[in-house]
């Protein structure tokens, strides 16, 4: 971590990545700055020149982390021509992502929410601007305007619970196989079952390194 310690953004995400870590492997409640700056191989005083205090180091990394992967996810989105390809990459993306990085996944979907209200208005944030994403599709049928109002939050909670459940598991290497099923279910409200699942069978399309 020698060039960490020479570049504040480094540390700083040194700093970020430590507090996903052990937010996952002790709890919210388990958290302390020493043992996270341990864990970042930074001293005490890195921390507390990032952050004013520990819930304030689990919101902020959240976010930072919550960003990063909206923004590829938003590229990897836009450079699709239609809704659901745009769809189909979405999904395969976040898997991907969830299986290389198991650790910070977890922490975005896992995080301490029920224990915090301010970490829980950050987590239904974030699920909205999710379940925006797919708001889309309901021009993509007929009855897609007829859907109920929940059915985006919906998917959105339902992708990151089986994303949960494979990590929790130590499974994080079988996510990306679980892409046609995730693409189908995601899609079926909207183009319904056949045409969804011809949309799943399809070979994702390539995409760039982002």
């Amino acid at each position: 971590m020698a060039n960490a310690a020479k570049n504040p953004n480094g540390e700083r995400d040194a700093l970020i990545d430590a507090v996903a870590a052990e937010t996952v492997a002790r709890g919210y409640g388990q958290l302390s700055i020493e043992r996270i700056a341990a864990r970042a191989d930074l001293p005490a005083s890195s921390f507390t020149a990032s952050f004013s205090d520990l819930r304030a180091a689990v919101i902020v990394s959240h976010q930072v982390l919550f960003e990063r992967y909206f923004r590829r996810l938003g590229r990897a989105c836009e450079a699709q021509s239609t809704w659901p390809l745009k769809v189909k990459v979405g999904i395969g993306m976040t898997l991907d992502l969830a299986a290389a990085s198991p650790t910070r996944a977890r922490f975005l979907i896992e995080e301490p929410a029920a224990v915090d209200p301010v970490l829980a208005r950050e987590a239904m944030e974030c699920q909205d601007r999710l379940a925006r994403l797919l708001a889309p599709g309901r021009v993509e049928a007929e009855t897609g305007a007829d859907l109920p109002g929940i059915t985006e939050h919906v998917l959105v909670a339902g992708i990151a619970g089986v994303i949960s459940g494979r990590l929790i598991k130590g499974e994080a290497q079988h996510l990306p196989a679980l892409a046609p099923e995730l693409v189908e279910l995601t899609l079926s409200p909207y183009l319904g079952a056949e045409a969804a699942a011809a949309v799943a069978r399809r070979p994702p399309p390539q995409i760039s390194e982002l």
